[in-house]
């Protein structure tokens, strides 16, 4: 089983093209699924200098936020995928007790679908989702893993995960401690921080919800169908593992 990556830079080609250097990396990441399909969204930085890129980034489409007179926007305000595209959430609530209005709905939804293009233009930096139907959260983890570790022991590097948590996954860790030993590329446990500690793992949430939307074609949330593949247009942007076994 092999997962094929890639981003605008081709950091991860698909097999069974030969692998283009791969630095040593850290992947944020976060989940979203249903009863039906478990998947993750990954966002790799380049360990060196990655992550500074792509908060400035994210800190300047922040700024944007701050200027919009549609939302209420304060420092530390905690964007939620879920919360922004059903028009609830800090970000809405103008005045206390009464519902926002439609346009201010339309733009909440909107910082989604922005949030995915400022990931989009950065140069550099990987994202990507992967998925399984009828698979559980630790099977599709595991696999992804296994897979991380086998890209970057072909490109002699190392990378860290840090993901969505609150320290007390166990079963997420175990994929980490299952890797072989003499051959591990993924460098010790998951980091376990809460979404709105970091906001890298916030636009990892983006990313898992516009994948999951792309994949389940919820009829309620049509208008975001295809966001996720107009800002990573990729043919395996969208990586489906197959059959896992549990």
């Amino acid at each position: 089983m092999s997962i094929a990556m890639t981003t605008k830079e081709n950091v991860f080609p698909g097999f069974p093209l030969p692998p283009l250097p791969l630095p040593d990396s850290v992947y944020f990441i976060d989940d979203s699924g249903n009863s039906d399909i478990t998947l993750f969204g990954l966002i790799r930085v380049p360990q060196t200098g990655g992550e500074l890129t792509t908060e400035a980034a994210w800190t300047r489409f922040l700024e944007e936020l701050a200027g919009n007179p549609h939302l209420v926007f304060q420092p530390g305000t905690y964007l939620h995928a879920v919360d922004l595209v059903a028009g609830r959430g800090g970000l809405l609530h103008h005045t206390p007790g009464l519902a926002p209005t439609r346009r201010q709905k339309e733009e909440a939804a909107g910082v989604v679908r922005r949030g995915l293009q400022v990931l989009a233009d950065v140069p550099g930096i990987g994202v990507s989702v992967v998925y399984s139907r009828r698979a559980s959260r630790e099977a599709v983890y595991g696999a992804l893993v296994e897979q991380l570790n086998d890209r970057h022991a072909s490109a002699d590097s190392t990378c860290e995960v840090v993901m969505d948590g609150n320290g007390t996954e166990k079963r997420l860790k175990a994929a980490h401690h299952d890797l072989p030993r003499d051959r591990r590329h993924v460098i010790g446990e998951p980091l376990l921080v809460p979404a709105r500690l970091r906001h890298l793992l916030q636009a990892a949430d983006f990313v898992a919800h516009a994948g999951f939307q792309s994949l389940v074609r919820d009829p309620a949330r049509e208008f975001m169908w295809d966001w996720f593949p107009e800002a990573f247009p990729q043919a395996d942007a969208l990586v489906d593992l197959g059959r896992l076994r549990q």
